[in-house]
């Protein structure tokens, strides 16, 4: 079940999400944080995040924009797609390029470095106050062969290209084991390269046209040291 609760007499919610790869500015924030009483689940990374499908949900998401690998924005993208939860940006990018695209990625707020860590508190109060918790849908998903299309548990559809099919088919024949990037790589023709990079780039595109078409977070789990693995999928012939 997910916990989306508030403590007793306060608007904050009781578990927030910090994604940023500066080590001491994530170390001094969870414990501000969890000094009053809230959860945090901190990732170094957009892909380290996904990897942890506890992650989205979260009740509330702290994103820096420059991130190692995949860009801030398109993870912000990503949550918003399903997600209906607060997302401040707390970053040293400057500029009014950097407000803009955070914003129409679905940020509800930003704000800039350096931040003092009771401002943020209150921000995240502020955007809270707004918002309060909702609902996520549950159910189980359908991957249509003929059409190539995955459906979500509340029937919207994402199509998928013919690489992503190919991978998506590859992840179903396990039943929701895990399936190596060698495998995965070489059931989609992706041309394989030495630290799997071309094979996550694939995954990570897959995943966020399932999200940002049927607003749900992807069925799809990355399994460290294995490779990926489907989460509650069934197969339809159409």
């Amino acid at each position: 079940m997910i916990d989306r609760g508030y403590r007793v007499g306060e608007v904050f919610p009781a578990s927030v999400c910090v994604v940023d790869d500066d080590v001491d500015f994530v170390s001094f924030l969870t414990r501000y944080l969890e000094a009053r009483g809230c959860r945090v689940m901190a990732f170094a990374s957009a892909e380290a995040f996904l990897s942890a499908p506890a992650a989205l949900s979260a009740g509330f998401f702290l994103i820096d924009l420059t991130l190692p690998g995949a860009d801030g924005v398109d993870l912000i993208g990503m949550i918003r797609a399903h997600s209906h939860a607060g997302i401040i940006v707390i970053s040293g990018r400057m500029g009014p390029d950097a407000f803009s695209s955070a914003l129409a990625a679905g940020a509800d707020m930003f704000i800039n470095k350096p931040v003092r860590f009771d401002q943020v508190y209150q921000a995240v109060v502020s955007v809270t106050r707004r918002l309060g918790p909702q609902p996520v849908s549950r159910g189980q998903w359908a991957f249509n062969i003929r059409s190539g299309c995955l459906v979500s548990p509340s029937g919207n559809e994402a199509a998928l290209t013919g690489t992503e099919q190919k991978l998506f088919a590859r992840l179903l024949l396990e039943g929701g084991e895990a399936v190596s990037r060698q495998s995965l790589a070489e059931a989609a023709d992706i041309v394989p390269s030495k630290d799997d990079r071309n094979l996550d780039a694939a995954m990570f595109r897959m995943r966020r046209r399932i999200e940002q078409q049927t607003r749900e977070p992807a069925p799809i789990k990355t399994i460290h040291g294995s490779g990926y693995a489907t989460i509650d999928v069934t197969s339809d012939a159409g």
